[in-house]
């Protein structure tokens, strides 16, 4: 099974149950941070949650017109459907992204970044499809020096918690993404050498999620 139908295989596999676990691993924080989110990209028409999983970001936006997400996860957009009716959904790759050039004027990334395959490669995908003075913003696990304590307490404490909920091979999935996460300063510089400037970044969690949002130059 290649990389990316085992990520649609994890999280249709928990569709139904993600949202209640996800603010409950959060304490509710993920629901805030979306929202800041969107504060600090400043929305506009054109909106395209990449990722965009049971479609929160989506249903956070005010303002935005058109508003549409994509997902490599099927089980995951028909939640978001049941939740956002005036959103579009469809499944697609967020690394081949099937809109025209100059589509969006946001593109949003909520809990993804570290799951693609290639980073790089979105962020040219992002770069052709949107407009002049397009951003993107990525809410995501932050590498740092407590990065480690994280992954011990999966590996330990909160084991026997994973494997109840998910299962073993969800679990594992979980934890192999948390060691794939970026630091601060490796997601500016990616950004960077793909023609983004930084437009603000914010830590938060004690550190451990980062709030980071580039525009297009």
């Amino acid at each position: 099974m290649t990389a990316k139908k085992v990520v649609a295989s994890v999280f249709s596999g928990i569709a139904r149950i993600y949202d209640k676990f996800l603010s409950l691993a959060t304490f509710g924080g993920i629901h805030r941070w979306q929202k800041r989110l969107i504060e600090l990209m400043e929305e506009r028409e054109s909106w395209l949650d990449v990722g965009t999983g049971t479609g929160e970001v989506l249903r956070k936006l005010n303002s935005s017109k058109l508003r549409i997400g994509i997902d490599l996860s099927y089980e995951m957009l028909k939640v978001a459907k049941e939740k956002c009716g005036g959103c579009y959904f469809l499944v697609a790759d967020g690394e081949d992204i099937p809109f025209k050039d100059k589509s969006f004027d946001r593109i949003s990334l909520s809990l993804v970044f570290r799951h693609l395959e290639n980073q790089e490669r979105f962020l040219k995908e992002a770069k052709r499809v949107l407009k002049k003075g397009g951003r993107v913003g990525l809410i995501d696990i932050r590498k740092f020096k407590g990065s480690g304590l994280l992954l011990l307490l999966m590996k330990t404490v909160l084991l026997p918690i994973g494997l109840l909920i998910f299962g073993r091979d969800k679990w594992e999935f979980f934890v192999h993404s948390i060691e794939k996460s970026f630091s601060l300063e490796e997601i500016e510089e990616t950004f960077k050498r793909e023609g983004f400037r930084k437009v603000a970044s914010e830590r938060t969690f004690l550190g451990l999620v980062l709030i980071f949002v580039a525009e297009l130059d």
